[in-house]
């Protein structure tokens, strides 16, 4: 066995790495011809591509939505604050309303009244730390634990923490200590993570979500923090002037030998021939390293990477491996170079397109919707943009978030 293509190591490695667009349709898994993957957040061309007009979060660029309420008697609802009452009870703490709170609710006071209380019920934290689990998919029952494997609660553990104390949801990205926590009888018992990590970054250094997310090239940890925290899959950026190149268009804006390629690689980013990796790995490529110093059980080491590259032998990843000697690490091109997970904390956090993907989470959660990435319940921002405001306005606070959501019309209306 020789040196891979990035094609055939797609073609294998469905789960590490993303497909790639190549515009040819009978490569994997079929593509719209123009070069975008129909692993995109809307089944096809990536809505947050320049030439769409679109977002991230999966708007289409003519204003329409395929999960879209299309009912005509959308404006003959009434507001049943009893009804909107019951859901909201089960959302927020997992229970039903009690018959007392249900007679207490007779106005759109009252009803916030009743959503305040539930947003401070001790069952609110609890159900938080399940959210979080769903979100991240992480702490599945059997996963074992201890002699020298991590906790995979402590993410979304801490991630609850952070809605139940009311501090800003971008501290998941930028909380530099005690980010990895414990929950006991009601209480939340701060902790730093412990495997030799200097300075944290939120969830992005925690052990256990490095650990489940443990695969060739760190691949999988980029996907992770892609489809959670921005909503679409790979690939992320599109250049306004797409290049038709080998099989396919090149729609990254990256300059295309800006990735590791050519006849001595071990893995060729650069080849055409199949699928246009680089549409993928321009991005990709310049985040990885920095999640490839976790090994399989977390544990960080600043002195070398900890992920293998699946070619002969399967050896151990050297930075040579993803990038050319001379490239930095970025979150996104354009954007200022970044030196460690800190830093590219502190860009995911200031990205508009994460703010937005949060809102959307919450909405669909709220909406009964399926997934925004896995189902395409995508949201279109016409609905997203007030709540995405008024997130911003109120210091990124989830709790005032769902307040919002909970107590919109389209929520209390059936």
């Amino acid at each position: 066995m020789g040196k891979l293509t990035c094609g055939a190591l797609t073609a294998g490695l469905l789960i590490a790495l993303s497909a790639c667009g190549n515009g040819n349709p009978n490569t994997l898994g079929g593509d719209n011809g123009n070069g975008d993957s129909p692993g995109a957040a809307n089944g096809g061309q990536d809505p947050g591509s320049p030439n769409n007009g679109g977002s991230p979060q999966g708007q289409q660029g003519n204003g329409s939505d395929p999960n879209a309420n299309q009912n005509p008697n959308i404006d003959e609802r009434q507001i049943n604050y009893g009804e909107a009452l019951r859901t909201a009870a089960l959302k927020l703490v997992g229970d039903e309303p009690t018959l007392a709170d249900i007679q207490g609710v007779t106005d759109a006071t009252s009803y916030a009244s009743m959503i305040d209380k539930y947003l401070a019920d001790p069952r609110f934290v609890v159900h938080q730390i399940q959210w979080w689990r769903d979100t991240f998919k992480t702490g599945q029952a059997g996963m074992s634990t201890g002699n020298g494997l991590p906790s995979y609660d402590t993410a979304a553990t801490f991630a609850a923490e952070v809605v139940a104390n009311d501090r800003p949801f971008t501290d998941l990205f930028t909380a530099s200590s005690n980010t990895c926590p414990t929950f006991a009888n009601g209480t939340f018992t701060d902790a730093s993570c412990t495997n030799g990590v200097t300075t944290a970054a939120g969830v992005l250094t925690d052990p256990g979500l490095m650990s489940q997310y443990y695969a060739n090239m760190a691949f999988r940890r980029v996907r992770f923090v892609q489809e959670t925290f921005v909503c679409s899959k790979f690939p992320a950026e599109f250049s306004g002037s797409p290049q038709i190149m080998g099989a396919g268009a090149y729609t990254s804006p990256w300059p295309f030998a800006s990735i590791t390629g050519g006849a001595t690689a071990k893995i060729n980013f650069q080849d055409t021939s199949a699928v246009i990796c680089a549409n993928c790995h321009t991005t990709e490529n310049h985040m990885a390293p920095l999640f490839g110093h976790f090994d399989a059980n977390g544990q960080y080491s600043a002195t070398k990477y900890q992920v293998l590259v699946p070619s002969t032998g399967n050896p151990t990843a050297t930075l040579a491996d993803w990038l050319p000697s001379g490239e930095q690490f970025y979150w996104r091109h354009g954007g200022t170079a970044v030196t460690d997970l800190p830093g590219l904390g502190a860009q995911i956090a200031a990205d508009p397109a994460v703010t937005q993907c949060m809102v959307t989470r919450e909405w669909n959660y709220a909406m009964d919707r399926g997934d925004v990435v896995n189902d395409v319940a995508t949201v279109p921002n016409v609905v997203t943009d007030p709540f995405v405001q008024d997130f911003q306005t109120n210091g990124l606070k989830i709790k005032a978030l769902l307040k919002e959501i909970y107590t919109s019309d389209d929520f209390v209306k059936f």
